[in-house]
């Protein structure tokens, strides 16, 4: 036998402003960062994932398909409203073939980028150089296992990714463009602002 309960309307009212009360008290909670000091971001939103190989990556459809699948211990960030992306994983091996050399290991020069987007899904060859010349070529992103100025070691472009490995570990970086970029910066400006008062 079913039983019913019925709720008068205003228990049923009582029981809805309850669930309302804790769903404000849970989204306060999970509140951090710059929305904690009244500041909401807008733009310097980010999302980070740990995979134990290349292929478990690949499979989630979050690490770039170039990564080895053979490669362990994968950590990435990404800006989740724009392109920035920063990643690291264990891998001592070669590279694809699709992967250029760098001339001089560093930044690379404006023909390198070029040369990399070709071959980056959904880059239209009319749009690389203003791709290029829109990029802001210094990680907004960190995390404790990627090291300041990593990018300025870069030895090859994977697409967009600029690579180095030292040590068995892989590092790349893939650029964010200066639209983004510069609300980023001043999001974190103002952040930075907050945490002094």
């Amino acid at each position: 036998m079913t039983s019913t309960v019925l709720l008068s309307p205003a228990a049923s009212n009582r029981r809805k402003m309850l669930g309302l009360a804790s769903t404000t008290v849970l989204a306060g909670l999970a509140m951090t960062g710059c929305s904690a000091l009244g500041i909401e971001s807008k733009y310097d939103k980010t999302s980070s994932y740990e995979f134990a190989t290349g292929s478990e990556g690949k499979e989630k459809d979050v690490v770039p398909a170039w990564a080895p699948d053979q490669a362990t211990e994968l950590k990435e960030v990404q800006r989740t409203t724009g392109n920035e992306r920063i990643l690291r994983m264990k891998y001592a091996g070669s590279l694809p073939e699709s992967c250029i050399a760098l001339g001089t290991a560093g930044k690379p020069t404006a023909e390198e980028l070029a040369s990399g987007l070709k071959a980056e899904p959904g880059v239209k060859p009319e749009d690389i150089a203003g791709v290029v010349a829109m990029q802001y070529q210094t990680p907004l992103l960190s995390a404790e296992w990627w090291q300041t100025g990593k990018e300025n070691q870069s030895t090859h472009l994977c697409g967009k990714w600029w690579i180095s490995q030292e040590s068995g570990v892989l590092y790349a970086f893939s650029p964010e463009q200066q639209g983004i970029a510069e609300p980023v910066l001043a999001e974190q400006a103002a952040k930075q602002r907050a945490e002094a008062k």
